[in-house]
């Protein structure tokens, strides 16, 4: 589905000077976890706070991963780095988010690909929480391939004796989620344009890594789409197993408390578009 070139510039314009609206709602939240532990936030993805980093569309090259900002104070925080430019542009820190750069006026087009890197694991790890509070475009954050589907985070371990693993999260969920407006998209019936709404949304994925012994390193890897903003990531880390997810959901109770009633009454809308992918998933 496609869009004019005058609404795509209007959009372009409008994420580019309102970036800095990230909504507390969806900042991540909290996470209880036992034994040893290690936390890495990031949150400040404005061009201010990382200069060199490019600009519009933003396809150059970083300097450089972006540490994180918020740790608990140990040495050697995680770093967040480009993977790979997305079409005709790429990820890069904007005034206020880290902004998927691009001119496509195209649904769903690629926008790049971040990871997390972590070379300095908690020792003896076994648990990782990771949180994603993103903003969506067109009704899409995370890039859908035609062939691999969401390119929801991964997270790919090194082990042991030189070995290499790449796994889907043990469970993910949409923590929480605000209306932040809507946009007209040919969805209606025979392609008629209609509103459909936009979203800011905080997704959460746990790990038991507890089977893999001396792990040394790992990455949590995902791909945006066009135009997307990335605003705050947490990583926590544990040495203690869970064997249920421990990732924050609010009661759906909350929901209207949190996000007002224009969020509560899309929540049937946004929970059919949530089942994109699975909710507390177990798959191991």
């Amino acid at each position: 589905m496609k869009t004019s070139n005058t609404t795509l510039l209007a959009c372009c314009a409008l994420l580019l000077t309102t970036g800095a609206a990230s909504f507390a709602q969806t900042t991540p939240q909290a996470v209880s976890l036992g034994g040893n532990t290690k936390f890495d936030g990031w949150t400040d993805f404005s061009a201010a706070s990382n200069p060199g980093y490019g600009s519009f569309p933003g396809s150059g090259t970083w300097p450089g991963p972006i540490y994180a900002n918020d740790t608990d104070g140990g040495s050697n925080p995680a770093g967040l780095v480009k993977v790979s430019n997305g079409s005709g542009g790429g990820p890069y820190p904007a005034s206020g988010s880290l902004y998927f750069g691009g001119f496509s006026s195209d649904t769903n087009v690629y926008g790049g690909t971040l990871a997390v890197q972590e070379d300095s694991p908690l020792a003896n790890l076994a648990t990782l929480v990771f949180q994603v509070e993103i903003g969506e475009v067109y009704t899409y954050d995370y890039y859908d391939d035609p062939v691999n589907g969401l390119l929801v985070p991964s997270l790919t371990l090194n082990y042991g004796d030189s070995e290499t693993i790449t796994l889907v999260a043990d469970y993910d969920s949409l923590i929480a989620s605000v209306l932040t407006g809507t946009v007209e998209m040919p969805t209606g019936p025979g392609g008629t344009m209609q509103e459909e709404p936009v979203y800011q949304n905080l997704y959460g994925y746990q790990w038991d890594v507890s089977g893999y012994d001396n792990i040394t390193s790992f990455d949590i890897e995902f791909s945006g789409v066009q135009h997307a903003q990335l605003y705050s990531l947490q990583l926590n880390q544990s040495d203690l197993s869970y064997g249920s997810s421990m990732i924050p959901v609010p009661e759906p109770a909350t929901w209207a408390g949190l996000f007002g009633v224009a969020a509560l009454a899309f929540s049937v809308l946004r929970r059919r578009r949530a089942s994109r992918f699975s909710v507390a998933r177990d798959q191991r």
